[in-house]
Formats: structure tokens, C-alpha cells, sequence
């Protein structure tokens, strides 16, 4: 029964959330675009969601792959990481829900943290400028980058046995899932994540699975809300990455059980300098430099 409301539940609100954004998108002026457009559209969607499934995210590969094609500004990546996820993260997270058991009460509760911080996060982040969200894209990436390298050098008790997590380490995992649905609203993904808050709580890595994909599926249709109504989403480009990603998703699934996740977190961690990388000679070079006379003036004191 529990699983049932849930799917309903989440069925519910991405299919709100897709009219929502049909709605807008016939509200916006008419965006013109090329058939080279189309394809590097395509060809992201396909590959990010193809990373989604397996476990690494869409948000790094969409950061990595905006930056090399040019599709989007670094001020809209936030939104379209949002919204582009809402149709292949129900699919995904409709199959991995009925593949692996998990603990409702632990699913439950870790969920709903996500969707508070999604949505406490979606209305900070429209209010936010351009070099802002930059900023806490680069600092969000340093942190993930410090915990894939722990986990690889085994510096944190992860990839434990546990299934469920009771009393004190599910209020702690509440509250922090609610910081990891806020960090989404600034274009970091929410799988790896949630990965590292399981893995050092030493639940199992096969049950992250469903209890990711679950809390995505909730969670960002809520954020995509959010900056819908801030007008914040170029949503024809972001629709055309969305339905091809559902492609990428149908393609990986039958695959899935064959993968080995230390081979994808080494993977997730060769995107994630690059982003960090990206972002960061983006941000520096947008910064306001002062000019020498400037420079030299504010070391002569005043009279």
C-alpha cells in the first residue's frame, strides 16, 4: 500500500510539473533552433541520463556537457538541471523502487528532507546572480570531489551493509538530505550526494539506488516549480534534453545489474574537476578587476 502512494504520488507530480512546463513553454516567444542545436541537445540528454541511471548523475555530465557544446548560459544551468530530470527521473525511479527492497520508513523519511531542502533551495536560488551561482557550484563541487577521493582512498567508513537506518541516525539523515535537495537548486546533483551521506551512515550501496532515484523524483519537480514561477527555464531547449534522456534511461536499465560502482565513481570524479574546473575559470574571469591606478590609489592615504 505504502508503495503505491508513493509511485502515485510521484507520478502525480511529475506529470503536474510536465503540463506545468508545456503550459509556460507555449507561453514564452519562439526559440529558434538549428538542426546542430537539436543534435547537441539530443546527444546530452541521451548521455547524461545514461550516467543517471548508472548511479553517476546527470547534473555533472549536463554541467561538462553545456560548457563543451555551448548550450546553455552558466546562470540557467541550475533550472535546466532541474527540469530536464523530472520525466526520466520518474522512469528511473519507478524501476529501481520495485527492483530493490528498501525500508519505507527510511525511504519516507529521506525522501521528505529532499523535497523541503528542493524546495527551500529553488526559492533562494532564483534571487541568486549569475558569479553567486557559480560560487556555490564551485564550492558544492569541491565537496563532492573530497568525498569520492575519500571513498577511493577509503579515508570514510563507506559501502556498508545496513538497509535502514532508526532513531537518531534517521533524524540525521533527514536533515541532511534536506541540505542535499537545497544543493540541487545550484545545479549539483543529488545522487552522489545522497551516495555519500548513505555510504557514511554505512548503508548499502545497492539501497541508495531507490532511495536516490525516489527522493530525485520528488524533489525536483517540486525545485522545478519553483523557477517556473520565477521564469527562470529555457524549456524548449530543456524539454529536448528531458525526452531524449528518457532514451538514455530505457537503454541503460536493461544493463544496470552488470556495472560496478567503484568503476562509475572514478568516472563521476573525471566530470567533476572538469566542471570544477569549468565553472571556476568561468567565475574568475567574470570577476571585476581592478584597474592599477585603482590598485595604486588605495595605497596612497588620504589627506
Amino acid at each position: 500500500m505504502a508503495i503505491y502512494l508513493i509511485t502515485t504520488g510521484i507520478l502525480v507530480l511529475s506529470l503536474f510539473c510536465f503540463a506545468v512546463m508545456i503550459l509556460k513553454l507555449r507561453q514564452q516567444p519562439p526559440q529558434p533552433l538549428s538542426y546542430l542545436d537539436y543534435l547537441k541537445l539530443g546527444f546530452s540528454g541521451v548521455v547524461a541520463f545514461i550516467a543517471d541511471t548508472l548511479g553517476v548523475g546527470s547534473f555533472a555530465c549536463n554541467v561538462a556537457l553545456a560548457k563543451l557544446f555551448g548550450t546553455f548560459r552558466d546562470d540557467e544551468l541550475p533550472a535546466v538541471n532541474n527540469g530536464a530530470q523530472v520525466i526520466p527521473g520518474t522512469i528511473e525511479s519507478l524501476f529501481f523502487m520495485h527492483l530493490i527492497d528498501v525500508d519505507l520508513t527510511t525511504l519516507v523519511t529521506l525522501v521528505a528532507g529532499t523535497c523541503v531542502g528542493g524546495l527551500l533551495g529553488g526559492f533562494v536560488v532564483s534571487q541568486l546572480s549569475k558569479q553567486a551561482i557559480r560560487l556555490a557550484m564551485i564550492c558544492s563541487f569541491a565537496v563532492i570531489i573530497f568525498l569520492l577521493i575519500s571513498h577511493q582512498f577509503q579515508w570514510l567508513p563507506v559501502g556498508g551493509e545496513l538497509t535502514e537506518l532508526h532513531s537518531w541516525k534517521l533524524v540525521i539523515g533527514f536533515f541532511a538530505l534536506v541540505i542535499c535537495g537545497a544543493l540541487t537548486s545550484v545545479g549539483v546533483g543529488l545522487f552522489v550526494m545522497v551516495q555519500g551521506v548513505l555510504f557514511v551512515m554505512n548503508i548499502s550501496p545497492v539501497v541508495a539506488f531507490p532511495i536516490m532515484t525516489t527522493a530525485g523524483a520528488m524533489q525536483q519537480p517540486l525545485t522545478t516549480l519553483v523557477f517556473l514561477q520565477k521564469n527562470k527555464i529555457p524549456l524548449k531547449k530543456t524539454l529536448i534534453l528531458s525526452l531524449s534522456g528518457c532514451l538514455g534511461v530505457l537503454i541503460t536499465i536493461p544493463i544496470f545489474t552488470q556495472l560496478t560502482i567503484n568503476g562509475l565513481h572514478l568516472f563521476l570524479l573525471g566530470i567533476l574537476i572538469y566542471n570544477f574546473c569549468a565553472i571556476g575559470y568561468s567565475y574568475l574571469r567574470a570577476r571585476p578587476r581592478k584597474s592599477y591606478s585603482q590598485q595604486r590609489g588605495g595605497l596612497i592615504p588620504a589627506d
